[in-house]
């Protein structure tokens, strides 16, 4: 079974307040480490007309520069999205080549926004019968502290307290440690 990272939308146009560039730092450091096998990287892309430009008159994400992941971070593979997931059938498809034609039993998930779209594929993910491991030392929001201990309380909730570990990961042998936990 492959360790899977999914990095959620560290992206130009989300780096920019202070939490968050603490945040893609840190994400920084643990995609350059070598400790997984496969790093999926997403990058949310909005456009005019969007339901996000039309219902929440937020005109981001739309410049090309904006869009781009932010410099140091390592994916193996850029997933674009164009709604708070980026769950669907295809995505499956991916998990299963990457990981030998099965699918997963469990993802590890970090990035931005804790309570939007990493709340969004987390919950997804769960849905899909694998555990979303959420890495909450290494998700944030732009809107700050407290959107972002709102998105841990709701998945909590959501894909229960045991698939949010606040750890620092600083070798394989805590990937291992946190997988042997949560063995079903």
């Amino acid at each position: 079974m492959k360790n899977i990272l999914i990095v959620v939308d560290v992206q130009n146009g989300f780096n920019r307040y202070e939490q968050t560039h603490i945040l893609v730092d840190k994400i920084a450091k643990l995609t350059n480490s070598g400790l997984f096998d496969k790093i999926i990287a997403t990058r949310f892309r909005n456009k005019e007309g969007s339901q996000y430009t039309k219902f929440l008159n937020w005109h981001r994400l739309i410049d090309d520069n904006d869009i781009e992941l932010v410099k140091g971070i390592k994916a193996d593979i850029v997933v674009d999205k164009w709604i708070y997931t980026c769950i669907n059938e295809q995505f499956m498809s991916l998990l299963k080549q990457i990981n030998d034609n099965e699918l997963p039993t469990h993802i590890f998930i970090c990035g931005a926004d804790t309570d939007c779209c990493v709340l969004k594929i987390a919950t997804d993910i769960f849905e899909q019968g694998i555990m979303p491991i959420v890495l909450s030392e290494y998700c944030d929001s732009n809107a700050g502290p407290l959107s972002h201990d709102a998105g841990l309380l709701v998945m909590k909730r959501l894909i229960g307290k045991n698939s949010i570990v606040s750890n620092v990961i600083a070798s394989k042998e805590d990937i291992q440690n946190i997988i042997k936990e949560r063995q079903y």
